[in-house]
């Protein structure tokens, strides 16, 4: 075998001998080639003016260190015009200019940092062979940055979104090129001007995709007034859901009264007395009591910030609540009662009804009942089982109830059930939806615009969205209202989401992708390493 070949570029230098030491191997070599080229104005040259030394550590050879003593040349520059009388020679497959480090080692550096960190890279290095500094990897990700070229590449396709440096106080923009699925740019905030002077250094790009903020979508019409702005549809799909989910937390006397008649409804059959009333049933139902005085005192309270124009944050701020809570108390016309349990039903409710013929067999063994719906593939504990036959004991010999909430469903829970009707997989779940749908004839209104507009979004039906508008005006509905109104004021870039083919999908995961780089980082770099980071392609 020829040694030259262990050589990043044997056809410009050659070996000329080896000294083995204790712990490393030091490679003596010369440069071959015959002319240079003259680094400022390009005029190869053979006119050699001197030698000279460079010492450059290599890629280890089985964990032993590899070092380079190449011998090479500084040349005259022919060219009389050119302002450099004297250069050195350019070996650019081998060792970059002034670099005390190969090309290949240099490369290997980069990659263990921006695979690793600089503090992992660094413990990493060591292990292999090559040792560096922390400081040397931190150089090595931010000259890549400075390298690279990713944003001056012509973009057609981009995709905008924002990522929290820290959720709830400070954002930034992250920009995805759609062809070529890469981040072309880190922006260090999420306003409007920021974005704009970025557009306009691209006035290549012909579609944008965004979220539904406001803030970008005047930021493109003016830096980018050539490009088409598509919605993205999974956040049109997720205004939708919180739009049902509000409506109920708004409305929650609806989901409480529905728990109590189907209640009612079971007493009843099982104790062949008279059905009550709605009426009646709410007055047995416990969500009819008052809430509690904090809790009236709390909800007050936030209704008299709210009225003095204070936003949520400040007053999740000043009361030193969580800012969802806030939200809650502020959609709501009433005190909302507490809701123990009601937004996850017990993963028993499957064997009530297996349990509830064993009960009458007369089996009152929670731990036997136990055992016999654990071979029937129930995952829980014993614990769950006994909680759930609790208030059979107290029943009538042979009348008990079958299982329902007492205070209703979430409202989350209600809006996914309603939205999608095929996913209520628990009996129960499917007779309250059922149940509220018969009583309060808005929320079959809201299943049927839900499920419309699901359809419209996920299928790109828009011949049929005009159709969709016309309902949710005869509806009556001033939450459906309020938010068609939004779609209208936004309505170029929705009806582009209907039949376009682009949506966020992309920029989600790039998304994903930039909050696991910086979890690994802990909040010690700053906004140059952790762009250098997500931009590399390495």
């Amino acid at each position: 075998m020829d040694a030259n070949t262990l050589l990043a570029d044997p056809t410009v230098v050659e070996i000329e001998k080896f000294v083995s030491r204790t712990d490393s191997i030091l490679i003596v070599a010369k440069t071959v080639q015959p002319t240079a080229r003259c680094p400022q104005c390009d005029v190869p040259s053979n006119s050699l003016k001197t030698w000279y030394q460079r010492k450059i550590d290599d890629l280890p050879w089985h964990n032993v260190s590899v070092s380079l003593e190449l011998h090479t040349r500084k040349f005259r520059c022919r060219n009389e015009l050119c302002s450099r009388k004297v250069f050195c020679e350019r070996l650019p497959k081998l060792v970059e200019p002034f670099a005390r480090r190969t090309v290949r080692l240099a490369n290997a550096i980069e990659f263990l940092a921006f695979a690793l960190g600089a503090r992992g890279a660094a413990r990493t290095a060591r292990k292999l062979s090559f040792p560096v500094g922390k400081d040397v990897c931190l150089r090595a990700m931010r000259r890549y940055c400075l390298n690279s070229v990713t944003g001056n590449n012509p973009i057609s396709v981009l995709g905008v979104d924002d990522f929290a440096f820290r959720r709830g106080c400070t954002y930034g923009t992250i920009l995805i090129d759609f062809e070529t699925r890469q981040p072309v740019d880190l922006l260090p905030d999420r306003s409007a001007e920021t974005l704009k002077v970025w557009l306009a250094r691209h006035p290549e790009i012909e579609i944008v995709s965004r979220d539904r903020s406001k803030v970008y979508a005047e930021a493109i019409k003016t830096g980018a007034p050539q490009a088409a702005q598509v919605a993205d549809r999974w956040h049109l799909l997720k205004n939708l859901s919180d739009l049902v989910e509000r409506f109920f937390i708004q409305n929650h006397r609806l989901l409480t009264e529905t728990a109590a008649q189907i209640r009612c409804e079971r007493l009843a059959k099982e104790s062949e007395i008279k059905l009550p009333s709605l009426k009646e049933a709410n007055q047995i139902d416990a969500d009819s009591k008052p809430p509690p005085v904090r809790r009236q005192k709390l909800f007050d309270l936030i209704k008299e910030l709210q009225a003095k124009g204070k936003p949520i944050r400040a007053i999740a701020r000043d009361l030193k609540i969580a800012r969802n809570t806030v939200k809650r108390y502020i959609y709501c016309e009433t005190a909302p009662h507490h809701r123990s349990g009601a937004g996850k039903p017990s993963a028993v409710l499957p064997f009530a009804k297996y349990l509830e013929k064993r009960w009458r067999m007369g089996e009152q063994n929670g731990f036997r009942l136990w055992q016999e719906i654990k071979e029937q593939g129930f995952p829980g504990e014993v614990d769950s089982v006994q909680r759930f036959i609790r208030p059979w004991r107290n029943a009538p010999i042979g009348k008990t109830p079958f299982p329902i909430p007492s205070h209703g469903l979430a409202p989350r829970k209600v809006a996914k059930l309603l939205l999608n009707i095929d996913s209520a997989v628990i009996e129960a779940e499917r007779e309250y939806v059922s149940k509220l749908i018969e009583l309060f004839p808005t929320a079959a209104t809201i299943s049927h615009l839900g499920v419309s507009f699901q359809e419209i979004v996920k299928e790109r039906r828009i011949d049929l969205f005009d159709d969709w508008l016309a309902e949710v005006k005869a509806s009556k509905i001033k939450e459906f209202q309020h938010w068609a109104a939004g779609l209208l004021s936004d309505e170029t870039a929705v009806r582009n989401a209907l039949f376009s083919h682009w949506s966020n999908g992309q920029v989600e995961g790039q998304v994903n992708r930039l909050k696991t780089i910086k979890r690994q980082m802990y909040g010690r770099a700053n906004f140059d390493l952790l762009r250098a980071r997500v931009l590399y392609q390495g």
